[in-house]
């Protein structure tokens, strides 16, 4: 099985240099450093380091915070019209978007151009976060469910939601634990031609339910089978699991869907291409395609 690299090709955002298990990146006209534990290797530009915006600082006697070099607005970001809000929050170095899943997000945008049935194709996201992949399909055509266990994740999505002018679009918010709503889903009889996974290591859910990524993650994807349509387009899965690998990945995929006529799987990994020095590998996937 061969292995794909995607890389992020997003004019909004940069890796500008990576190393000391640490991220130079350029979000928007914004400068921010971040730690990054697959960064092993020295940075290859020290000097650049000097003039960033923002550091998220850990470790020492102090909880993790933010420390700003100057007066920063956190940036709103336009990827194809779809608009993201930047957040800076203390105690988190996430704010709100990761650029590496772009290549994802391109491809569920001309997906949607593929789908021969009537009415607008329905799509599952699992995981959503703060709805890149979902508003970049809601754009598209796709009606949308979403689903996190995060409230204030779900809230910051629909606030990217008007941001992006997308208020009209067929798009339902849900604040579940994501195997519960798929059972439900199951049972309800509801129906995706398309569906997107970003399930995490680990994690709880909105009351507090354990999600263990090696135990539960087949589970997930048993259900998840019962919820496709007869004509389905794809099934996307990302893992930032570091135990996880490609192949795997693609392996969990073709014992739940390969089974489907037609129906073909890759992987690959997800990587920021750098400025300077060398490319940041982040994240791995795997994809199951069907005919249309």
């Amino acid at each position: 099985m061969n292995i794909d690299v995607l890389k992020s090709d997003w004019g909004q955002y940069a890796l500008l240099d990576s190393g000391d298990r640490l991220k130079l990146e350029r979000f928007g006209d914004t400068t921010v450093v971040r730690s990054e534990p697959k960064a092993w290797w020295r940075p290859s530009n020290p000097e650049i380091w000097r003039n960033a915006d923002a550091r998220y600082v850990e470790g020492g006697n102090c909880a993790p915070r933010w420390v700003f070099d100057k007066k920063v607005n956190p940036p709103v970001l336009d990827w194809n019209g779809v608009k993201f809000r930047t957040k800076f929050a203390d105690g988190t170095k996430h704010i709100g978007v990761f650029p590496e899943q772009s290549p994802h997000w391109q491809f569920i945008f001309e997906s949607a151009k593929k789908f021969s049935a009537e009415g607008a194709p329905k799509l599952l996201n699992l995981f959503g976060y703060t709805g890149a992949a979902t508003l970049a399909a809601a754009k598209a055509g796709f009606a949308v469910t979403h689903v996190d266990a995060s409230r204030p994740s779900v809230e910051w999505a629909r606030k990217n939601q008007a941001e992006s002018g997308l208020g009209g679009a067929p798009v339902r918010w849900i604040v579940d634990d994501a195997l519960k709503f798929v059972r439900r889903e199951l049972r309800r009889g509801g129906r995706y031609d398309a569906l997107v996974l970003d399930p995490p290591a680990f994690g709880r859910g909105p009351k507090n339910e354990l999600w263990k990524l090696e135990r539960m993650l087949p589970e997930l994807l048993g259900a998840c089978a019962g919820v496709l349509s007869k004509r389905p387009l794809f099934v996307l899965m990302t893992l930032y699991s570091i135990d996880a690998s490609p192949i795997m990945a693609a392996n969990m995929l073709d014992e739940f869907f390969g089974g489907i006529a037609g129906a073909e799987t890759g992987c690959g990994e997800l990587v920021l291409p750098s400025v300077y020095g060398f490319d940041l590998p982040l994240s791995i996937y795997a994809k199951t395609v069907f005919p249309v």
